[in-house]
């Protein structure tokens, strides 16, 4: 029997070993199911991380939707990204912002500054709820994920305004979407930065680390990882500006990157 089946992860002991502390700016990316065995399920690991921030910190997770639906409700429409970010959507002192692919949920003080004014800001772009948390000093923690769904880098792509930022990832993000304001009109979303594909992202792991910007540990068969925000948008910025096509993958069925690729080799 693994460790992961014999022992639960302990989420409160694994934050401290990363040194969360009380008063922590939190960007969190998880997945209950590469946790393990946790006792008390999603919301276990939840309280873990509002306990170890405490009311004076800000937690955000991610509460995407793909694919896109009819019309984005922010206090409806589930989330697509797993258990943990599905309960804390649900969590009655969480606010969700109003993006109709990229929402975020947001716990804390902060919480309503910054999912504020979404529906106005691209999805992980400039100006956005990620954006804010990361340059403000927030940290990233993947628990139990990689850096495949680190959404910071998107924010990186941005600021460096690779060549692809304007490519629709696939046909359902190439037409406008809708999204149900707080006082329950409709507001149509023209395509614009949508993030693209992130299956690359692994790429970020090593200048990262190497800059001294990743801290890790490791709980049975969990490794879980706290990024600097202001770290991230320091260095990846650059790497992009020297070399644009850096995070595309080169799988032959991504919808995304063979066309990227094709598109900026005909424009040398």
């Amino acid at each position: 029997m693994s460790r992961n089946q014999s022992i639960p992860f302990d989420t409160a002991h694994t934050l401290r070993r990363l040194g969360i502390k009380r008063g922590a700016r939190l960007l969190v990316h998880s997945s209950l199911k590469l946790l393990g065995w946790v006792e008390g399920g999603a919301d276990a690991v939840i309280d873990a991380i509002l306990g170890t921030v405490e009311e004076s910190g800000t937690v955000m997770m991610p509460a995407f939707t793909f694919p896109p639906v009819e019309v984005f409700d922010p206090a409806n429409t589930p989330t697509t990204m797993g258990a943990i970010s599905e309960a804390f959507r649900k969590r009655p002192d969480v606010t969700r912002s109003v993006h109709p692919t990229h929402s975020v949920s947001v716990w804390g003080a902060e919480k309503d500054r910054l999912a504020a004014g979404h529906e106005t800001a691209t999805a992980l772009g400039i100006g956005s709820p990620v954006h804010l948390i990361l340059d403000e000093g927030g940290d990233i923690i993947l628990l139990g994920v990689g850096h495949w769904a680190n959404s910071a880098v998107h924010v990186a792509e941005a600021i460096a305004r690779v060549p692809y930022l304007d490519i629709p990832y696939s046909d359902q993000y190439a037409r406008p979407l809708r999204a149900r304001l707080s006082d329950g009109s409709i507001r149509e979303f023209e395509p614009k930065e949508n993030p693209g594909c992130s299956i690359n992202f692994t790429a970020v792991e090593q200048p990262l680390k190497q800059h001294g910007f990743i801290a890790y540990h490791r709980e049975g068969n969990v490794l879980a990882q706290r990024i600097s925000g202001r770290g991230l948008l320091e260095v990846l910025p650059r790497m992009l500006s020297s070399n644009p096509l850096f995070l595309l993958c080169s799988w032959d069925l991504c919808p995304f990157c063979p066309n990227v690729k094709s598109s900026y080799k005909n424009t040398q």
